[in-house]
This record gives structure tokens, sequence and C-alpha cells, in this order.
């Protein structure tokens, strides 16, 4: 028998609901806050609301003040969404042939695939840097994407595993019988019935690009392929810090990844707590 919630109970889920938010929310507000606030004002005590607020932080961020900001956002687009392309479609592809077209030791292999997520980036991030070096490589785009791919891969084929897995077989042998090609079964057929897979696994990769720190710092050594996590540590001199340039530089970096966010948030929620098909 199910009790029902005492009011005491309530109020204990709504203050803890509380501390989640101001924990969640506290401190984006409060870059906002300083993001807003005028230079002077950051040297004494901020109030939580800034009088008066001044957009003067954005405009000399975005005007190339010191460092190109725009710049850095473009390559942290580019990277972040060449790197969930690429991802995606070879987790696709890597998924569906470890469930439909099992070889012998295809288990063995997906486990140490799988196992490799355990490996720290920074254990092969200088081989991986000398091999760039080799091919000369470094300060380019493509280096860094496909390190990125190679990080993040193993989680991306886990999550369209389970999807893909947990399809009945009975839908591709139909598409097979009407002469169907593999490709055509999973591009027409497994791709949109896992479509909220697709996308959680597209979000999460998305999101670890997006935030990647150490590649880039390592790969990148001009403005040319540095994305927002490597500028905006660089507002730090050994003469002081520009506050309000790193609190906009970080309120304009968490745009993106918020708007991705919403934008599949129905999906990415049905993808990650994905049970299986049914029917």
């Amino acid at each position: 028998m199910r009790r029902n919630n005492t009011p005491l109970r309530t109020a204990g889920k709504i203050f803890a609901g509380i501390l989640i938010l101001i924990w969640s929310i506290g401190p984006m507000y409060w870059a906002l806050v300083v993001s807003l606030s005028r230079p002077a004002a950051l040297t004494g005590s901020l109030s939580f609301v800034p009088d008066p607020a001044t957009l003067k932080s954005y405009v000399s961020l975005l005007s190339g003040s010191g460092f190109d900001f725009a710049a850095a956002l473009r390559n942290s687009a580019i990277e972040g969404v060449a790197t969930m392309i690429v991802t995606v479609l070879v987790a696709l592809l890597a998924a569906y042939a470890f469930v439909r077209l099992p070889f012998r030791g295809s288990t063995a292999l997906y486990l140490i695939v799988l196992g490799s997520l355990a490996l720290p980036g920074y254990a092969v991030i200088i081989p991986l840097f000398q091999l760039a070096t080799g091919v000369h490589q470094v300060d380019t785009y493509q280096a860094i994407v496909l390190v990125n791919v190679s990080a993040i891969l193993p989680l991306a084929m886990w999550i369209l595993r389970s999807h893909i897995a947990a399809m009945p077989v009975e839908i591709e042998q139909a598409a097979r019988l009407d002469g169907a090609s593999t490709w055509t079964v999973l591009s027409r057929i497994i791709a949109p019935v896992i479509a909220p897979g697709v996308a959680a696994a597209a979000v999460v990769v998305f999101l670890s690009t997006w935030s990647a720190f150490l590649v880039p710092l390592v790969l990148s050594s001009t403005a040319h392929t540095e994305p927002v996590t490597v500028v905006i540590p660089q507002y730090v001199t050994k003469y002081g810090q520009e506050y309000g340039l790193q609190a906009a530089a970080g309120i304009l970096a968490l745009a993106p990844p918020v708007v991705v966010v919403l934008w599949l948030n129905r999906y990415l929620v049905r993808g990650l707590t994905f049970r299986g098909v049914t029917g």
C-alpha cells in the first residue's frame, strides 16, 4: 500500500528541488551578473543585480579585442559538428555490424573497443601529437576531429548497439525479401526507427566535443583551430584576470550546447532511457 505524501515529505522535496536548482543555475546566473557589470564594480562587492548593467564585455569580446572570440566559436562549431557527424555515422555502421553481422571474435572485439573508454586521454595524447607532427597535421581541423572521434566513438556505438539489438529482426527480413540491400535497410528502416538513440548519441558526442580541452590544447597551435575552451583561459595573464571577458565568453560558449539540448531534449530523454522495442 502506497503512503500518501505528508506535508513534511512534500516540503522536503520542494527544499531539495530548490537546492538542486540553485546548485545548477547559480553559477550561470553569477557569470551573467559578472559579464554585465562594469569593470570598476568587479574590484569591489558585487550585487546580485548589476546596476547599471553594461554590455561592454560582450562588445569588447565580439569586436576581437585581444583574441578573436568569434573565430573560436566558429572553430568549436566546426569541430563539434564534424565530430558528431563522423562519429554517429561510424558508430551506426559498427553497431549494426556487431548486432546483425556477427563474426568470430566479434564479442571480444566489441568488449575491447568498449573497454577503451577507461583509457585516460592524457595517457595517449603525447603519442598522438607526435603522430600528427609526423604527418604534418598539427593545427588542422582533421587532426582534432579524428582524435575526438576515436575518443567518443565507443560510447556512441554502445548507445546505438542497444537500440539496434532491441529491434525485431523480422522487420529487416521483410525488407530483404523485397530486395532491399544492407545499406537500404540501415538508412531507411533502422535509422528512422532508432531516431531517439541517434539523437541521444549525437547530443552526447557534440557536448563532449564542445567541452573538450586537452585534445585541442595540444593539437591547436594558433587561432586557426583553437576552440572556445582553449581561448577562454587565455584571458588570464600574469598581470591580472579579465573577469568580465571571461564571464561573457562563458555565457556565449554556453549558448550553443543549451540550444542543441533544448532542441533535441525529447529525443535525448527517450534515447538515454531506452529499454527496448515492443510490438
